[in-house]
């Protein structure tokens, strides 16, 4: 619950009335998210039974460590410890409202013993960035300031370095939702397995999204973004990641393959759809990328993933 549900307002002399409800909960098993009554998330789920939910299902067989990168509000963290009892989870949120209610969100379901909190966010340069909310508050955009004296920002190798020994001995998954950015901290990644091939994880789960939520964006733009993607792409590739398997946003499978060039085509079609004719069946894609030694696992999970729903 938010702070204002904890007050009290004075009607008359004889009648005290609590204040309008500003939040909800969310149920995820034994657990729960507090959100803000007009944050979309509620809706989402109801109306796509897909949506958001492989990420927990692959989780459910981990116990090593998993870091969540645009943790927001704790919403991904939450459906994770629903399927997951084992894992430790690196939640990165830089935006002081967000990384309230997502620390909220921890101490509320007891599994502060679970999660490190990390607010800065990650970049592959230094630099000082704020987020920029949308109109429901709920997600943004990020921008850029150049004051390098008050950097505000990680590496993806800085991020690892606060992590404790012990946490670190089985490297499960990074989950990224950077609404537009997720390119730069795939590079930050790489930057940082090349050089510590010890830190690299099984499996990354991120999301191409080729546009910015605040602002209106050209054909240009979008394929500037296509181009920053799939130069990340290749630099994934050239660190032993081998096979994509891609979602739309609403959590239908759309692809399984090892080619990059697939991966652009669905991207341009969405940047069509959207700049020619005004109309979006689908807003970015999700893709988890691995080594082809886990197709077996991957495949398992998906049909597993199916068979819930």
């Amino acid at each position: 619950m938010s702070k204002l549900n904890f007050k009290f307002f004075k009607k008359s002399k004889t009648e005290i009335i609590e204040p309008p409800l500003k939040t909800k909960q969310i149920q995820f098993g034994k657990y729960f998210l507090t959100i803000d009554l007009d944050h979309p998330l509620s809706i989402y789920l109801e109306e796509f039974p897909l949506y958001d939910q492989f990420l927990p299902q692959i989780c459910s067989n981990f116990s090593g460590l998993i870091i969540d990168v645009g943790a927001n509000i704790g919403d991904t963290l939450i459906s994770v410890f629903e399927k997951n009892d084992e894992s430790f989870l690196i939640a990165v949120e830089p935006d002081d409202e967000f990384a309230e209610n997502c620390l909220l969100n921890i101490e509320q379901n007891n599994l502060l013993h679970r999660v490190l909190l990390v607010k800065k966010f990650i970049s592959s340069k230094k630099g000082n960035f704020v987020i920029e909310k949308n109109k429901s508050a709920s997600t943004g955009s990020i921008k850029e300031d150049k004051d390098l004296e008050n950097s505000n920002s990680l590496s993806f190798s800085e991020l690892m370095d606060l992590i404790p020994y012990e946490r670190k001995q089985n490297l499960d998954i990074i989950k990224i939702d950077t609404d537009g950015f997720d390119w730069d901290i795939l590079n930050s990644y790489t930057e940082m397995v090349n050089s510590k091939p010890e830190n690299k994880f099984r499996f990354i789960y991120f999301e191409f999204q080729n546009f910015l939520n605040n602002e209106n964006n050209s054909m240009l733009e979008r394929q500037d973004k296509d181009e920053k993607y799939k130069k990340a792409l290749e630099n994934l590739l050239k660190t032993g990641y081998d096979t994509f398997t891609v979602f739309d946003n609403f959590g239908t499978k759309l692809i399984t393959t090892k080619t990059i060039s697939e991966i652009l085509v669905f991207s341009d079609y969405i940047t069509r759809s959207k700049i020619y004719n005004n109309y979006s069946t689908i807003y970015h894609l999700d893709i988890l990328v691995y080594n082809s030694i886990e197709t077996e696992f991957v495949n398992e999970q998906l049909k597993l993933y199916l068979e819930m729903n």
